[in-house]
């Protein structure tokens, strides 16, 4: 979680829609707030949030330098108010000067290293 966390790490999100076709989108603000829980902000991903409202499973890829490691859960919904809502949008409207319209969250379900040489080893 600590490269998910990084502000120099890229990360996307990948999700599939009601037809099993995929689409992966560059996400920057996905954070981790516990070792089974992830966020980011809702702001233009408009296929993204069809996808997940219709299929909640969702996979997050974040890589910093040789260290990537992929996430897979599912999604549990969005929120626009509260505490996390409040944190996220602050840092949203102060790093891109626009607000956001809610938080999604995914439940944790699996990580595998993808680092090279480790064989998309299963670390929890």
């Amino acid at each position: 979680m600590e490269i998910v966390n990084a502000p120099d790490a890229t990360k996307a999100m990948g999700t599939v829609d009601k037809n099993g076709i995929p689409n992966v989108v560059p996400l920057g603000s996905i954070r981790a707030v516990s070792d089974d829980t992830i966020v980011f902000m809702e702001m233009f991903h408009i296929k993204t949030k069809e996808n997940l409202l219709s299929n909640n499973k969702a996979t997050v890829l974040a890589v910093k330098g040789m260290k990537a490691y992929q996430i897979k859960g599912t999604f549990t919904g969005y929120t626009s108010s509260g505490p996390l809502f409040d944190n996220m949008n602050k840092v949203s409207i102060e790093k891109f000067k626009l607000p956001i319209k809610s938080v999604g969250t995914i439940k944790v379900e699996a990580v595998y290293s993808c680092i090279p040489g480790e064989n998309s080893r299963k670390l929890a």
